[in-house]
């Protein structure tokens, strides 16, 4: 393995790194499929740039957990939402068809839609304290 001067930011490169870690130009040429698999005769052990190609993998795999909770975070937040004011527009709408008559008692949908208020406003704190609770774990 040589080093040799990255031609785009001059920094020193190994002449087997696809591209420069500093500014990502490209380095060597693509192996092809053939030549890229050695015989299990010729396989040697790990190399340094493998180890940081590693650790570079697990970095983009704690990347993409947290992409993939803060995307399931928004998409419970969109939904408690709805539930919230589904229930008011029930608890309201009903109000509206039903009448209002203070004699015959409360209807049950008027209990649905009082749950269905309280369930998204519940969802929602509960949601993002999960959300501020996750991000201080990871020190953000």
């Amino acid at each position: 393995m040589a080093l040799i001067e990255c031609p785009e930011c001059g920094r020193q490169v190994s002449d087997k790194a696809p591209t420069c870690p500093n500014c990502g130009v490209p380095i060597a040429s693509q192996p092809s499929y053939a030549t890229a698999q050695p015989q299990e005769s010729e396989q040697q052990p790990p190399q340094d740039h493998d180890v940081e190609g590693q650790d570079e993998r697990q970095w983009t795999d704690a990347e993409l957990e947290e992409m993939e909770f803060n995307d399931r975070v928004q998409r419970h937040r969109v939904l408690s939402v709805l539930l919230f004011f589904g229930g008011l527009t029930l608890g309201m709408g009903m109000k509206t068809w039903l009448g209002y008559d203070p004699d015959g008692g409360r209807p049950l949908v008027y209990y649905l839609a009082d749950l269905m208020v309280w369930a998204g406003i519940i969802w929602l704190i509960y949601n993002e304290g999960r959300n501020l609770w996750y991000h201080r774990r990871l020190g953000g």
